[in-house]
């Protein structure tokens, strides 16, 4: 595994990427497919190659993670090494929050934290009873922004149709890439490439992208993400 990992870098460096992405473009382009369409479906093969590499890549880092945790267990305690980091946890999340929360879309999102069972994302939406609700808290929290009426950003119920929304206006990144304070954030739990979830980034500090998600375990909570988390499917940028 380490030596695929090595290996890819070196391939990047030497310069086969860019032969790489001709390839793929000859590919579509003699299935007939416009300039656009050609663009759009490079930019997602190579979207989906580097989150293989960072799905292998976490894969170590959880292995390295759960060695530590194993030593830290025998030495000090299970009881004791879940309660300290659980508070080291806690604690960092509160300093980012403070650096961005005069940002509209994240001081409605984090006016929401603690909500339990998605009321009254799910009902503002139309629904007459409850249903994974994380695109109906995200499309709340545009609402009061006053970003869906503007334009600026979509109401949405299925979180597949938030994402094509933003791709379809070229407001997007694809995980790996770093996003902006504010913007809607997108996953996609077991690698299929469809979307599972979003939710709203409050903050990106160092290798770590900060969130506040509805129907997280059916609560609105903070979260917090390493930027190569291969979970993260990508992000939709709003301009107000």
């Amino acid at each position: 595994m380490m030596y695929i990992y090595f290996s890819m870098k070196s391939f990047e460096k030497s310069g086969k990427m860019e032969d790489f992405r001709n390839d793929y473009r000859n590919e579509y382009v003699s299935a007939g497919k416009s300039d656009a369409e050609v663009e759009a479906e490079v930019r997602q093969r190579i979207a989906e190659r580097k989150r293989a590499r960072r799905r292998a890549k976490m894969r170590r880092r959880r292995i390295v993670s759960a060695c530590i945790a194993i030593i830290i267990t025998a030495f000090a305690g299970w009881g004791a090494g879940k309660f300290a980091g659980n508070s080291i946890y806690e604690m960092s999340l509160k300093e980012p929050v403070s650096v961005v929360g005069d940002m509209p879309i994240i001081r409605e999102a984090m006016s929401q934290v603690g909500n339990v069972n998605g009321q009254p994302f799910w009902s503002w939406y139309g629904f007459e009873e409850r249903v994974d609700w994380c695109a109906c808290f995200a499309s709340w929290v545009e609402d009061k922004c006053g970003y869906i009426e503007s334009g600026a950003a979509p109401k949405f119920a299925m979180v597949g149709d938030g994402s094509s929304w933003f791709l379809e206006r070229d407001q997007w990144k694809y995980g790996g890439e770093t996003p902006d304070a504010g913007d809607l954030i997108f996953f996609n739990w077991d690698g299929s490439g469809s979307q599972d979830h979003v939710g709203v980034v409050t903050a990106v500090i160092g290798n770590n992208v900060y969130t506040v998600e509805g129907n997280s375990s059916n609560r609105c909570r903070q979260k917090r993400y390493n930027l190569e988390d291969p979970v993260i499917y990508g992000y939709g940028h709003i301009n107000p």
